[in-house]
């Protein structure tokens, strides 16, 4: 009998026993920390993915995920211990899980809706070898009512069977951060569960409380379950474009913004954000076309939302303006000019690009034909040249001689160590630095006979 059928003393027994069978469908940067906490939990877990050539190299424990702690030593571990597998076959997975647990990414179409083709698609292949008793959980960030609404009927018609009744069905968010995701859902947070009827929630609360040492959320439903992960992404766009805007007025009127945010977040009541070149990642920059998109259905215009996000698009453009007006101070402009970008990332010191505003920055660069290089510690060149069409310097030093310009867009721990006197010797003088990461705390902008520098917000 799989685990949502058995009765309560049932069900703690195999749970403390951690005799369970986990799929995980997705073995991506969050699938596979996630996987290993299942498997220091003690339980099996059987990876899912697309990917051939991931499940080969997972399959043997020679899984390499850079900048995400334990993941390379916990999948190794569990493919010696036996119990961890990866597999191409949704259907053989599916067939020895008791829980299902699906964390593929999700995204927006040209038109900026959200596209569930790829879990639709999921699903029907999950209900077609589902089995009365198991839990299906989804952990990847969806519009709000996608579980009850687009799921589950989904998985009745496919399976023949009755959601809460015959198998359970809920939704858990990720609630992580890269670079530390095990961390994340092991101590930092509670697990948010909602499932479709109250035993689905119950049972999903069962498991994930085995290891997640803060416990859980129940909430009321998968539905509300959705919204916390949204409400709390598009809470962040926002916050952070009011943030750029503040920025943006406050070098129209010569003031210091870093100076005036600490003066605001000296209070309780002040948490202004910091500004910067966008927004990137898979969560933030997606999130808010999830809600306008809930919205529109009931008739409900999200302007602010809306706002906040061609405000953080913008970002891009004004970096580049800030750029070319730096570089017209020194008589030269951008498409003269050699222009170094250090960082693809969207965010120190990890390995991910989705969405980064480095993106949308180089684009414009290359739209004008400016002499573009870039630089980032943690992709290689094979990767940059496939991927981004640029010229690509892995080495930080070598990628910054004789440069006109050099524009900072990831706060890697490699940049923040620099000092401006080493850079210095290595660009052409003079020369503009627009750093949108505040990584060089000046109080205010520093213009000497070798450099120009400028930051977001002075």
């Amino acid at each position: 009998m799989k685990y949502f059928l058995m009765n309560q003393q049932e069900a703690e027994e195999v749970l403390a026993e951690k005799s369970l069978t986990i799929a995980v469908i997705g073995q991506g940067r969050m699938g596979l920390p996630i996987s290993v906490v299942f498997l220091e939990a003690g339980y099996k877990v059987i990876g899912v993915d697309v990917n051939p050539l991931l499940v080969e190299k997972a399959t043997k424990g020679e899984i390499q995920l850079v900048g995400e702690p334990g993941v390379e030593e916990g999948i190794k571990k569990g493919v010696t211990e036996g119990r961890y597998f990866c597999t191409l076959s949704h259907e053989d997975a599916i067939k020895q899980a008791d829980i299902i647990i699906i964390i593929i990414p999700l995204i927006v179409d040209e038109d900026k809706k959200p596209d569930l083709t790829p879990l639709t698609n999921l699903m029907d292949q999950i209900g077609s070898v589902l089995e009365k008793g198991q839990i299906v959980i989804t952990e990847t960030t969806l519009p709000i009512g996608t579980s009850e609404e687009i799921f589950k009927p989904i998985l009745e018609e496919k399976s023949g069977l009755t959601a809460g009744n015959d198998f359970g069905l809920g939704f858990s968010p990720e609630r992580t951060y890269s670079g530390r995701v095990i961390e994340d859902v092991t101590v930092r947070y509670p697990k948010i569960v909602g499932g479709i009827n109250r035993k689905s929630t119950e049972r999903m609360a069962m498991f994930y409380e085995t290891f997640v040492q803060k416990g859980t959320i129940k909430m009321s439903s998968a539905k509300a379950a959705e919204a916390v992960k949204v409400f709390k992404g598009v809470y962040r766009d926002i916050n952070i474009a009011i943030a750029n805007e503040f920025a943006k007025l406050s070098e129209g009127m010569k003031l210091n913004f870093y100076e005036i945010r600490d003066a605001v977040n000296s209070e309780p009541f002040g948490n202004i954000m910091l500004p910067g070149a966008g927004v990137g990642g898979h969560c933030i920059p997606v999130y808010p076309h999830f809600l306008i998109e809930n919205a529109s259905k009931i008739g409900l215009d999200l302007n602010l939302v809306k706002t906040g996000r061609v405000t953080n698009a913008s970002m891009a453009k004004h970096v580049i303006e800030k750029a070319e007006k730096g570089l017209a101070l020194f008589h030269r402009k951008l498409s003269d000019s050699k222009i170094v970008i250090l960082g693809l990332a969207y965010r120190g010191n990890v390995k991910e690009h989705r969405y980064s505003p480095s993106l949308e920055i180089i684009k414009l660069l290359k739209k004008i034909k400016a002499n573009v290089i870039l630089n980032d510690p943690f992709y290689e060149e094979e990767e940059i040249e496939k991927e981004i069409g640029i010229k690509f310097q892995k080495d930080t030093k070598t990628s910054l001689e004789k440069a006109d310009c050099i524009i900072i867009l990831t706060d890697h721990d490699e940049y923040k160590n620099m000092s401006l006197e080493e850079v210095d010797q290595l660009a052409r003088k003079p020369y503009v630095i627009v750093d949108t990461r505040n990584i060089w705390k000046k109080d205010k902008q520093e213009f000497t006979e070798n450099r120009l520098l400028l930051k977001i917000g002075i």
